[in-house]
């Protein structure tokens, strides 16, 4: 019975050390892997209204790409793509450094435009050349966004959720949107419905 016991120890060990050692040697989820390299944005808080916040953001230039998918799939497959072309997917084969957060918005005939930051970018042609053409660089202006912040998933009801509050707050400030809400990640969604946090932001303007 002890031999037994030994052996039956042993081999438990050895599933848990071979569960471990697989799980550690898995790549980094597209989110994860974006987003852990990621520097902080830029931003400066012009005025707080309530739950809301409105910020300047700088212009500078993006890495972008357009998903045609359902809003949470088009948002992996951007992030894996985004993830792929910072990490070397382009003609230079290097790391590139990258700037928070992740930004999701609408774009024509239901897709989805999924963008990052790229500091200390003057120039589209600074930029490496994306070995997919699936990946754009493209100029960012900047913007005045009027910004509230919530937890949990952001899909499926956190950007109509999230846009329904921004536009009540500003009602009658002297602020009014001027653009789509978009969905902005500082970090990845958290996997449970109350954990994790995201932003969601719209364009204004003083009216």
């Amino acid at each position: 019975m002890r031999a037994g016991s030994d052996t039956a120890g042993s081999a438990s060990l050895h599933g848990l050390r071979a569960g471990l050692a697989h799980l550690l040697g898995r790549p980094l989820p597209a989110d994860r892997r974006l987003l852990r390299r990621s520097a902080p944005p830029r931003e400066a808080v012009l005025a707080t209204l309530g739950p809301v916040e409105l910020r300047s953001t700088r212009a500078g230039f993006v890495a972008s790409t357009v998903v045609k998918r359902g809003p949470d799939a088009a948002l992996q497959t951007a992030l894996r793509r985004l993830a792929d072309y910072t990490g070397g997917q382009h003609h230079t084969g290097v790391s590139m450094q990258t700037a928070k957060p992740v930004v999701q918005l609408p774009g024509a005939l239901g897709t989805w435009l999924v963008r990052i930051g790229q500091p200390g970018v003057h120039a589209a042609s600074a930029t490496p050349m994306p070995c997919s053409g699936k990946v754009r660089i493209m100029a960012q202006p900047s913007e005045i966004l009027a910004i509230i912040r919530l937890s949990g998933h952001p899909w499926p009801h956190g950007l109509t959720g999230g846009e329904a509050a921004i536009r009540a707050t500003i009602a009658g400030s002297g602020w009014i949107a001027c653009g789509p809400a978009m969905l902005r990640l500082n970090a990845p969604p958290g996997l449970l419905p109350w954990a994790g946090g995201f932003e969601v932001a719209i364009p204004v303007a003083e009216a």
